[in-house]
């Protein structure tokens, strides 16, 4: 009854499921698609099939329309996927002397069909009443964090009863982190080490407790007195810098499953409450640890981290990887009365993103308040929301399968999401979950056998599946296989209408003996079927290109002759390593035609009687070219013998008229301007001679001789040079005689320009000079009077005749003495110009 349940509702899920889901997977194939020796090989491609005919001689593996076209009537098509539920046990909330189960089935095994949706096969999760539930406290011990410890021992049994309305299975652990005993992270000296937080200041009498880096106080119990005197036990301790080593305990409490008492099956809290940063890896360097942490146990009888101050702090990554193993669920509470940092200050800058990234999703760290009486809340609403909330996983990445999760939960049924969370469950609320699997193989697998788990993460709980991929058509397996079958010659297996031979034995009816060494059948010094073959049933079965019993010969390393082996077929072919000529072909590479036709002209001459006849070709003599060894085109003459025709075409003019000059100058033409010409036909090449001409007119034609094996025409340039006549002398004594006076009537014509030009300056100056007033009044320096006048110096000095007795001189000179004074200065004396002469 239940397995007819199960089919329907497997139909009508797979009809709901292509609807809502809508997978986008390819699984159609064509038929270039399909291919394998055998019917599996075959079937591992969607859409393929095999056809299992006894005598069938089509392709075997196609698709089914083809199959039927060809004729075959037994057709293989590909299996269903098969589910067994090999242990399923309904949910059970629990309570004493009961498991609580949460999810179902606990155990399915697969015959997963490759490359093929599996998408029928259903995970059920359902809140156990009753579900075990472990909580361990991590609990900063400095003396900010005295508040928490008094509320945690205040409200132990308020919170034991809140929790029992969520479960009656729970136990409560204990343990204090501080920091390693080590410099620079705490002080080392005697007086501190006995007391931490000597000379601090905290008001109390009480001395702290030593130094220590994490203390397991309390194994797991349900017995909350006990919880209780454990923490009455913590004293205050104290280290030296701000942030403390919380993570060394978190580890230890986390990998310690033993000594702390974590449950195998139970959910697992660690509730870490501090009100300042953690130290991480690295930071050990500080004081000279190198060694990293191993993420192993390492506590005392006592309880007491023992590697402390040998291995450095966890990292973060390290965290959430043993998180994840262990499965345990780590809330993160900030609270005290640290004055460093506020509360907010470090639940946003350590603690909020760091609970995002622990398994549970928590949003982020909770608040501890000033009193910490709200840790009532914290520990029942964090349960709470782990416990409403369930995340499906694989337990790791399996590369031979895809695993999709679907489910409806937030739908309520309607459709399927893809996602493998649901929330806000309830004991009568359960979620559903689909994983959707296929295989994505070419081949079968060596490995056709695997498992893997599908859990709630941050449980124990696991869904074992076991998969195996089914690749064998049931025409494989007995009893439709016939072993040791007369169809095979009794050494195979006749198995979907072909052999499988048995060991040593080969061929479409396994009648060929491969038994023996190879070595023995085919082998040769240069190695087996002297490495140019495979040794099939006991003989060389050469590749391409060798041939002989052991594919000794190589029929592709002849000699080749334009471009081809032997010349190609029409010459010849390559037989182990020589060429073979056909009747009419000789040589190495039979690239030498026998007959001589091919020289001879239209007389019959061979090359033109001026080379020899070889392999069907001329070889010309010395200044002989062309096919026939016809054209000489560096042979003196072939410019003289080509004048006439390029005067007559190019400037009308030579011996030819205009009637002989059409019939014998055929080849001929002109252009503006020579230049080389290039063969388009590298077997034709064309020969270029450049001519020069001088005509009955003295000017010398410029024109190509082009030559080729066929034909020769003459290109000639459209413009003649001609050079000038001999010189005039006449002419040129005229020149220059006139060019001579021409430069003296130039000379002339500047001299007397320059003259003027002076003479009209001085003019104009004498003009000036005649105009100026002090020219009456000077002398002329040629010119001399009659009369001289002669000023007297004495005048000047105040010289007075009377007063002197030279009276003498006076009367000679006659000089009147009684001139006035104003007159003295003014006296002359008269001198006969002629006397004076």
């Amino acid at each position: 009854m239940y397995t007819e349940v199960l089919k329907v509702g497997i139909f009508l899920f797979v009809l709901c499921f292509c609807c809502g889901l809508n997978p986008t997977v390819d699984l159609t194939a064509s038929a270039s698609q399909c291919s394998g020796s055998r019917c599996g090989e075959c079937l591992i491609t969607e859409g393929c099939a095999w056809c299992k005919d006894r005598n069938f001689t089509g392709t075997r593996c196609d698709n089914a329309a083809r199959m039927n076209s060809s004729g075959c009537l037994s057709i293989v098509h590909r299996k269903e996927h098969e589910i067994i539920y090999i242990q399923d046990k309904d949910f059970s909330d629990g309570g004493p002397g009961q498991d609580s189960i949460q999810i179902k089935p606990q155990h399915v095994k697969i015959k997963l069909v490759p490359n093929k949706l599996l998408s029928v096969f259903k995970v059920h999760y359902k809140i156990a009443r009753n579900f075990p539930l472990d909580v361990y406290f991590l609990i900063d011990p400095s003396f900010t964090m005295r508040e928490l410890q008094s509320s945690l021992k205040n409200l132990s049994k308020s919170i034991a009863k809140e929790i029992e309305n969520l479960t009656t299975d729970f136990q409560f652990g204990l343990g204090t982190a501080m920091d390693k005993v080590i410099l620079p992270f705490t002080r080392t000296s005697p007086r501190y080490l006995d007391d931490p937080c000597s000379g601090a200041g905290l008001g109390t009498n009480d001395t702290c407790e030593p130094a220590y880096s994490f203390r397991h106080r309390q194994t797991l119990t349900p017995n909350i007195t006990a919880f209780e005197n454990a923490l009455d036990d913590i004293r205050t301790t104290a280290n030296l810098d701000k942030p403390e080593g919380l993570f060394d305990g978190l580890m230890q409490a986390m990998v310690c499953g033993r000594k702390i008492g974590w449950r195998n099956k139970a959910r697992r809290m660690l509730l870490y409450a501090t009100d300042i940063n953690f130290h991480q890896a690295g930071d050990g360097r500080l004081a000279g640890i190198l060694e990293p942490n191993d993420g192993e146990c390492h506590l005392s009888a006592k309880g007491y981290y023992t590697k402390a101050e040998i291995q450095d702090y966890p990292s973060v990554g390290h965290i959430i990887q043993k998180a994840k193993e262990n499965n345990i669920n780590i809330i993160f509470v900030i609270g005290g009365n640290s004055s460093q940092l506020t509360n907010q200050q470090v639940r946003n800058l350590y603690y909020d993103k760091l609970a995002q990234l622990l398994p549970g999703g928590t949003p982020g760290a909770s608040q501890l308040s000033t009193d910490a009486r709200n840790i009532l809340n914290i520990v029942s609403g964090n349960y709470k929301r782990l416990r409403e909330t369930v995340k499906l996983v694989v337990n790791e990445d399996i590369e031979e399968l895809d695993v999709k999760m679907y489910t409806n939960c937030r739908t309520g049924g309607r459709s399927a999401d893809r996602t493998n969370i649901c929330s806000k469950l309830t004991i009568e609320k359960w979620a559903d979950f689909t994983p959707v699997i296929q295989s994505n193989f070419t081949a079968c697998p060596e490995n056709r056998n695997l498992t893997f788990t599908i859990f709630p993460e941050g449980l124990e709980e696991r869904v074992q599946v076991d998969v195996e991929h089914v690749c064998d058509c049931d025409c494989q397996l007995e009893p439709e296989a016939e072993p040791n079958s007369a169809e095979c010659s009794f050494n195979g297996t006749f198995e979907c209408g072909i052999c499988k031979c048995n060991p040593g034995w080969i061929g479409d009816r396994c009648e060929c003996d491969n038994r023996g060494t190879v070595e023995e059948a085919c082998g040769t010094d240069n190695g087996i079927c002297s490495s140019a073959g495979q040794c099939t049933c006991r003989k060389c079965e050469c590749f391409k290109g060798y041939s002989g019993d052991k594919c000794e010969c190589n029929d592709e390393n002849c000699r080749t002759y334009d471009k081809l082996l032997c010349g190609g077929l029409s010459r010849g072919r390559c037989v182990c390593g020589t060429c073979v000529c056909n009747e009419n072909y000789t040589g190495d590479a039979c690239e030498c035609l026998k007959s001589e036709d091919p020289c001879k002209s239209n007389n019959e001459t061979i090359c033109s009687g001026n080379g020899a006849c070889e392999c069907g070709r001329c070889v010309c003599n010395v200044g002989f070219r062309g096919r026939l060894c016809n054209l000489c085109t560096h042979c003196p003459g072939v410019c003289i013998d080509n004048k006439d025709c390029a005067e007559c075409v190019a400037f009308n003019q030579g011996l030819y008229n205009s009637s002989v000059c059409k019939q014998r100058c055929k080849n001929v033409e002109t252009a503006p301007y020579l230049q080389p010409a290039t063969a388009e036909d590298q077997n034709a090449p064309v020969t270029i001679k450049s001519c020069i001409i001088e005509d009955s007119f003295g000017c010398f034609i410029y024109f190509n001789v082009h030559d080729s094996d066929e034909s020769r025409k003459i290109v000639v340039k459209e413009t003649k040079w001609c050079p000038a006549g001999p010189p005039n002398l006449l002419l040129v004594g005229l020149s220059i005689a006139g060019a001579i006076l021409l430069i003296g009537v130039i000379l002339l014509i500047i001299w007397k320009l320059l003259t003027t030009l002076y003479d009209n300056v001085e003019f104009s100056k004498f003009e000036k000079e005649l105009l100026n007033p002090t020219w009456e009044k000077s002398e002329n320096p040629i010119y001399k009077e009659c009369v001289t006048k002669i000023d007297n110096p004495m005048c000047d000095s105040g010289f007075n005749p009377d007063e002197h007795d030279d009276k003498i001189l006076i009367q000679e000179m006659e000089v009147d003495t009684t001139l006035s004074e104003k007159q003295c200065h003014a006296y002359e004396k008269t001198v006969d110009t002629e006397d004076e002469k």
